[in-house]
C-alpha cells in the first residue's frame, strides 16, 4: 500500500511538471506570432511572393507598381475635395486665368504631331537684326521708334528689349545718328548704329495700290540663253500683280512651268489670290506644269492649322507638279508677331506636316539671307532659293532658283519672276 501511494505521488508530480512545461511553451509561441503580426506580416508575405516568382513576373510586378505611383502623382492636382468645393460655387478668378492661359498656350505652344512652339529651348545666342538699313528716314514731328524701320529676333526670347544711347529730336529737319541695343532675357545683346534723317512730310500720305508691277527688263530669251540647258527647266511664278496673263503666249515663248500664288494668311484671315482660279486653269490648258505657293504670316499652331485647312479646301483634288511652297516674308516686322526663331521654323514644319496628311509635299521658299540666318530646315525639305544675282553665293542645297524679279516675257505686260528648276519636267 505504501509503495502504491508513493508511485501515485510520483505520477501526479510528473504529469504536473509536463503540464507546466507545455503551458510555458504555448505562452512563448503566442508572443512570437503577435510580434510577427505587429512587424508587418503582409509586407513579408508580398515579398515572399515576389522572391518566389520568376524573373519576368518579378519585373512585371515592379513596373506595375511604378506605374500606379506615377498615375497617382499626376492625378493629385486635379482631384476635387467635395467637402471643400460646392458644385454651384463660382470658379476662382485665378483658376479661370490659369485654365485660359493653358488653353491659349496649347493652341500656340504645342502640337500633337511634334514638339512645336516649345518653351524648353536654351537661350544660347544674342538677338539678331533681320532687316537693318544703315539709314532711316523719319517724318518731322513724329516719334522715333526703331522697330518701325528694322526687323529683329532672338532664338528664344519672344519680346526682345530695345534701348537707345540717346533720344532723337524730330522737331526739326536734319540728320543724326543713334546706337540701338537689342537685349534678350538671358542678357545677350547686339548693337547697331543707324543714321537718321528727319524729313518733311506726313506718314499719313495716301498711296494707291496698283494692280500690276512695272515692266520687266530681263528678256526671257536672254535668261534662257544664260541659264537654260539640258538638265534644267525654266519657268515663272505669278500672282495678281501680273494682271491678265496669256499663258499660250507664255508657253510659246519657251516657259515650261508656272508657280501660282494660291493665297495666304494676313491679319488673322486666310485669303485666295483673286487671279488664282483663272491662272491655274489657263496655265494647265496651255500645257504648262503648275505649282502653288502660300504667302504665310502665321505665328502659332492655331494659325498654321487654319492656313493649312484653308489651303487644302481651295486645292481640293487639284494635281500639282511641284511641292507647295511656304513663303514667309514679313521679316521687316518680325518682332510684332511675338515669335522667336524656333517658332517660325515650327510654323513651317507644322505646315508641312499638315499638308502631308492630305498627300501634298511642301518646300521652303526664302532668300539667301534668311535661309542662312533664320531657317534651320533640319528636316531637309526642298528649298526654293530667291537670290537676285548673276551667280548665287548660297552654299546650301536648293532645287529651284528664283534668279530675277524683273523678267519680261510675251503674254505678261508687267515684270515677272524667272526661275531655274534643276531637273527636267516630264
Amino acid at each position: 500500500m505504501k509503495n502504491f501511494l508513493l508511485g501515485l505521488i510520483v505520477l501526479v508530480v510528473f504529469v504536473g511538471l509536463a503540464l507546466l512545461v507545455t503551458a510555458i511553451a504555448m505562452s512563448g509561441g503566442d508572443s512570437k506570432v503577435e510580434n510577427k503580426d505587429n512587424s508587418g506580416t503582409v509586407e513579408i508575405a508580398n515579398a515572399d511572393k515576389i522572391v518566389g516568382a520568376t524573373e519576368a513576373e518579378t519585373e512585371e510586378a515592379t513596373v506595375s507598381t511604378e506605374s500606379v505611383e506615377q498615375d497617382d502623382l499626376s492625378a493629385t492636382p486635379i482631384v476635387e475635395d467635395s467637402s471643400q468645393n460646392d458644385a454651384n460655387e463660382e470658379p476662382d478668378e485665378n483658376s479661370e486665368k490659369v485654365i485660359s492661359g493653358a488653353e491659349s498656350s496649347n493652341s500656340s505652344a504645342g502640337y500633337q504631331s511634334g514638339d512645336y512652339f516649345s518653351n524648353n529651348h536654351t537661350d544660347s545666342k544674342a538677338p539678331v537684326y533681320l532687316i537693318k538699313p544703315s539709314t532711316v528716314s523719319v517724318y518731322k514731328g513724329t516719334e522715333f521708334d526703331i522697330s518701325s524701320y528694322v526687323g529683329y529676333a532672338d532664338d528664344v526670347d519672344r519680346d526682345v528689349e530695345v534701348s537707345y544711347d540717346k533720344e532723337i529730336d524730330t522737331s526739326e529737319t536734319g540728320s543724326d545718328s543713334v546706337t540701338v541695343t537689342l537685349t534678350d532675357d538671358a542678357g545677350h545683346s547686339t548693337t547697331a548704329t543707324f543714321n537718321v534723317n528727319i524729313i518733311d512730310g506726313s506718314p499719313n500720305a495716301s498711296s494707291s495700290e496698283g494692280g500690276a508691277s512695272a515692266p520687266g527688263k530681263v528678256d526671257f530669251d536672254t535668261f534662257a540663253e544664260n541659264y537654260g540647258g539640258e538638265d534644267v527647266s525654266l519657268g515663272i511664278d505669278v500672282s495678281r500683280w501680273q494682271g491678265e496673263i496669256d499663258f499660250n503666249k507664255v508657253k510659246a515663248a519657251g516657259c515650261e512651268y508656272v508657280i501660282i500664288r494660291l493665297g495666304g494668311y494676313d491679319d488673322g484671315e486666310c485669303y485666295t489670290d483673286r487671279t488664282y482660279a483663272q491662272n491655274i486653269r489657263n496655265a494647265k490648258a496651255a500645257g504648262l506644269k503648275v505649282g502653288v505657293y502660300w504667302h504665310a504670316e502665321e505665328s502659332n499652331a492655331a494659325e498654321v492649322k487654319q492656313s493649312a485647312d484653308y489651303l487644302k479646301s481651295i486645292l481640293g483634288n487639284e494635281t500639282l507638279d511641284f511641292p507647295i511652297a511656304y513663303d514667309w516674308e514679313d521679316f521687316a516686322h518680325f518682332q510684332s508677331y511675338g515669335m522667336n526663331l524656333y517658332d517660325i521654323n515650327d510654323c513651317f514644319n507644322m505646315f508641312a506636316d499638315e499638308m502631308k496628311k492630305s498627300g501634298f509635299d511642301t518646300c521652303l521658299y526664302s532668300s539667301k539671307n534668311f535661309l542662312e540666318n533664320v531657317w534651320t530646315n533640319e528636316r531637309g525639305y526642298k528649298v526654293w532659293l530667291a537670290n537676285y544675282a548673276t551667280q548665287t553665293a548660297y552654299s546650301g542645297s536648293y532645287f529651284m532658283w528664283q534668279q530675277t524679279s524683273s523678267g519680261k516675257i510675251d503674254g505678261i505686260n508687267s515684270a515677272v519672276d524667272f526661275n531655274i528648276y534643276y531637273g527636267k519636267l516630264n
